[in-house]
């Protein structure tokens, strides 16, 4: 029988395949990146899944429409938001490794903590760089459009950081044994 820790660490093995993926920072991106990926999805089957039982529960015609407008409405969430968390999230896991130094005991629990961190911050620091702009191209009021933002990304932050930063702890932890193995 072959050990948990070893089923564990064996995805990780293998990111030396991707281009730099062998260096240690670039490789802690493409986790984290991967890892983004994985919490968006567990993200939307939770809510898919909290859709079908409210619609199970109010007797209406509700749980055909979500069975029938779901599946598309959801993995195209999926891929949307992927498509945007995923590069911050590779950005963020290279500056974290960069931060902390190999010989660091719990680096990877840091790094995934860090990274995690910092895209959040990045997020909501793009939302407000962009909200001016988006308020001057649209003639909605600059004041507005920045609280807007700031409001999506605190949301946001509430609603993913419960399992987005364990999510990012955990892989960092996984990685970072994963290199001295």
């Amino acid at each position: 029988m072959v050990p948990l820790s070893r089923i564990a660490l064996s995805p990780f093995k293998h990111l030396n395949r991707l281009p730099r993926g062998g260096d240690r920072d670039i490789g802690a991106g493409y986790v984290m990146a991967i890892t983004a990926v994985g919490v968006t999805v567990l993200y939307y089957l939770i809510v898919a899944v909290t859709y079908l039982l409210l619609g199970m529960g109010s007797g209406s015609g509700f749980t055909g429409a979500i069975l029938r407008f779901a599946v598309v409405g959801l993995a195209s969430g999926v891929v949307t938001l992927s498509a945007v968390v995923a590069p911050v999230l590779f950005v963020t896991g290279i500056a974290a490794w960069r931060v902390v130094p190999p010989s660091q005991r719990y680096g990877g629990a840091i790094g995934g903590l860090l990274a995690m961190g910092f895209a959040y911050l990045v997020a909501g620091g793009l939302g407000v760089v962009l909200a001016p702009v988006y308020a001057v191209t649209t003639g909605s009021p600059v004041v507005g459009s920045i609280i807007g933002s700031a409001g999506i990304v605190f949301g946001a932050f509430l609603v993913t950081s419960w399992m987005a930063i364990p999510a990012g702890v955990l892989t960092g932890t996984l990685y970072e044994r994963s290199l001295d193995d």
